[in-house]
């Protein structure tokens, strides 16, 4: 699978990640995508990514742990991040649309 990580925070480094081609988003945009995956990580730990899938053209979440993170709910996370999905839909949907434009065959 042909995937493009755009949005990464990670807990244990505490790190935030936006990809640089999305920087001609709107800054409430990339404010409000900063603030959502900040917190989040900060609330269920562990690591989410927000990847572009170069072969379905659509947008790709995950989250995950280290093997030694014992503290990781890891049902609790994918619930929160589905929820995050769906409040931002729309948002999503056009970052899916400027990626399947921009980023189609840069894997």
């Amino acid at each position: 699978m042909n995937q493009i990580p755009i949005i990464v925070s990670n807990s244990y480094n505490k790190k935030y990640y936006l990809d640089e081609r999305l920087n001609v988003l709107p800054k409430e945009v990339k404010d409000t995508l900063k603030i959502i995956f900040v917190k989040l990580t900060e609330e269920i730990g562990g690591v989410t990514e927000v990847l572009f899938d170069n072969n379905e053209y659509d947008l790709v979440f995950k989250t995950y742990k280290n093997d030694d993170d014992c503290n990781y709910d890891e049902i609790n996370a994918n619930y929160k991040l589905s929820r995050i999905e769906r409040e931002y839909s729309e948002i999503f949907s056009q970052i899916a649309q400027f990626c399947k434009f921009k980023l189609n065959g840069l894997v």
